[in-house]
């Protein structure tokens, strides 16, 4: 029979019901000294942080490559959703250093505000610092033209006049970026520079008698505009400018009035880096022609600009431009690395191209923006691995993503040139330097961590974990140790790019030249059957450069395209043609 009314409990039950809230109140009290431990660890580790940089000033509010579907940005379209899934890291092991101000959400804007990096101190894992006598400079100068003639010879034996020659078997490839002997136009000013003058000759004649562009676009195939301009017209422009050879200015104008119809096109989206990365070349061409039309075609992306204003005045571009509308995407990412690099990259060395003219210093403003930007919201701190990087930001929540490219390595070398020419403002030279430096730690670690010394493509924080572990043959780090020697005379930075020039020697090196590792985690080494023209142009040069006094190629007589092509910076242009001895 169901009870009408409640019973009343008998004294066992309100014994057991005791002991229940006693227990109770006993896992509330240990779970209140859970969370005030975590908070206390939390509360240490912000101050540890803290502790590495000094207090900061706030920003002064101002405000690479057309389509790159080439190796450097290969696969990144196709893995964009992917990156932009990734979860943040944890706090505990990766903190934003500077805050994220108005742009993120109110537990990132409660992080504590910090300053630049601080100068670093010595690792005990760094490369002992000796001081290099002028014989073995020499020494190691000649080892890396030995690698250039070595893989130069290979090429003009057995490919001389394709695209790239195939470094395992010695084959020609003949169409790898249209057909346009695009390894020597892209290596011909590496010759010069080092002295090969006979190789140098051989391929000039090429260029004279041999190449052709009337075959380009009549095969249906797409044609990257941003590849040509930067390898090909860049190349032609500045084997001018060192020679003062007008054959291959007369070819560089070819090409580009072939390229004209890509610069009335206004369908489709476009990466930042594609349309940002042509501006140096056009004005140079401009200059030497005297004809401004190709200037005009460059810089009208630069207006666009100054019309959109940066992503919610961060001094920071999303990655996507549709031309079609005249807008920047909203549902992107933010990035210095695969996409956006050469953009940022170009609004600095356009300015310092010409001659840092007045009406130029919007393109400063825009640099300093920018960098402004990556300070405050690209900027992290691995705790786990004591080491800054740059991550990439998803538009519009701005959540980070704690990836970190090769080619995010050519950032220190673009802040050590920027401090170069920069002469207003002291401190803030000091705190770019600071930064670089710090960056640089990173890209150099992603060499020196792996069994072949050689870094991988894509590395994830904490930890430093490999994702990608493929090594091209990328120029980005040892291009930055090159403007930070120029910049600090660090012998540290030489000693850097020795180790990685001696890794390269030891584990690409190929029957025909030298080739890309498959992954830096395994010995012996597993090689690609792939040689890129960059490698000449860019690796090779920048390993040079970096061995060699400031006398060879003055940074304050040229600028270099995002191919490593040196111009003649437009206030010595009347000097083009004579040689830096």
């Amino acid at each position: 029979m169901l009870p009408t009314s409640a019973a009343p409990r008998s004294p066992g039950g309100r014994r057991a019901a005791t002991a229940l809230r006693w227990r109770s109140a006993a896992l509330v009290l240990v779970v209140l000294v859970l969370v005030l431990f975590v908070w206390a660890q939390y509360t240490i580790l912000s101050s540890n942080l803290t502790a590495l940089a000094r207090p900061s000033t706030p920003a002064s509010p101002r405000v690479s490559r057309l389509a790159r579907p080439h190796e450097k940005h290969e696969k990144h379209e196709k893995q964009h959703d992917e990156h932009l899934r990734h979860e943040p890291a944890p706090p505990h092991g990766d903190l934003n250093v500077y805050g994220f101000g108005g742009l993120a959400d109110e537990a990132q804007t409660q992080r504590p505000r910090t300053t630049a990096p601080v100068p670093r101190t010595p690792r005990p894992t760094d490369p002992p610092v000796v001081a290099i006598g002028p014989q073995e400079q020499e020494a190691r100068r000649a080892a890396v033209v030995d690698a250039m003639r070595f893989a130069w010879t290979s090429y003009e034996k057995y490919a001389f006049g394709a695209d790239e020659v195939d470094p395992k078997y010695g084959r020609r490839k003949e169409d790898v970026w249209g057909g346009m002997a695009v390894s020597l136009v892209d290596g011909m000013d590496t010759l010069w520079v080092m002295g090969l003058k006979d190789e140098f000759a051989r391929a000039r004649e090429y260029v004279a008698t041999k190449l052709r562009f009337d075959h380009l676009g009549k095969d249906g195939d797409n044609l990257s505009v941003f590849e040509t301009i930067i390898r090909e017209v860049g190349g032609l422009l500045s084997a001018f400018s060192l020679s003062g050879d007008d054959v291959f200015k007369t070819k560089a104008t070819e090409l580009m009035d072939l390229l004209e119809p890509a610069f009335s096109e206004d369908e489709g989206v476009a990466h930042i880096a594609d349309v940002g990365t042509l501006q140096l070349e056009s004005r140079y061409l401009s200059d030497i022609t005297g004809d401004p039309k190709y200037a005009k075609r460059g810089d009208a992306f630069y207006a666009i600009l100054q019309r959109e204003g940066s992503f919610n005045n961060s001094g920071l571009f999303p990655v996507h431009y549709d031309a079609a509308l005249g807008k920047f995407h909203k549902y992107t990412s933010i990035t210095f690395g695969a996409l956006g690099d050469s953009f940022y990259e170009y609004l600095l060395k356009v300015h310092i191209y010409s001659g840092q003219r007045q009406e130029d210093a919007y393109l400063r403003a825009l640099y300093d923006d920018a960098v402004a930007g990556l300070e405050a919201h690209l900027l992290r701190y691995s705790a786990d691995d004591d080491l800054f990087y740059l991550q990439e930001l998803s538009l519009p929540s701005m959540s980070g993503m704690t990836r970190m490219d090769h080619l995010l390595c050519f950032v220190p070398g673009m802040l050590a040139l920027g401090t170069l020419v920069e002469t207003q403002d002291a401190a803030k030279n000091a705190r770019h330097l600071a930064l670089a430096d710090k960056l640089m730690q990173t890209c150099y670690e992603m060499y020196r961590r792996q069994p072949t010394g050689l870094a991988p493509d894509i590395v994830t924080f904490p930890g430093m974990l490999v994702r990608d572990g493929q090594y091209k043959l990328r120029p980005e780090a040892v291009e930055s140790l090159f403007y930070l020697f120029r910049a600090t005379k660090d012998v540290r930075y030489r000693n850097y790019g020795w180790a990685i020039f001696e890794a390269i020697e030891a584990h690409a090196k190929l029957k025909f030249g030298y080739g890309a590792i498959r992954d830096v985690r395994e010995l012996p080494a597993r090689k690609a059957n792939k040689m890129e023209s960059f490698f000449l142009a860019e690796t090779l040069k920048y390993h040079y450069l970096l061995q060699s006094p400031d006398d060879v190629l003055p940074l304050d007589e040229f600028v270099f395209n995002t191919e490593a092509h040196p111009l003649r910076i437009r206030k010595r242009s009347a000097a083009a043609g004579k040689r830096n001895e």
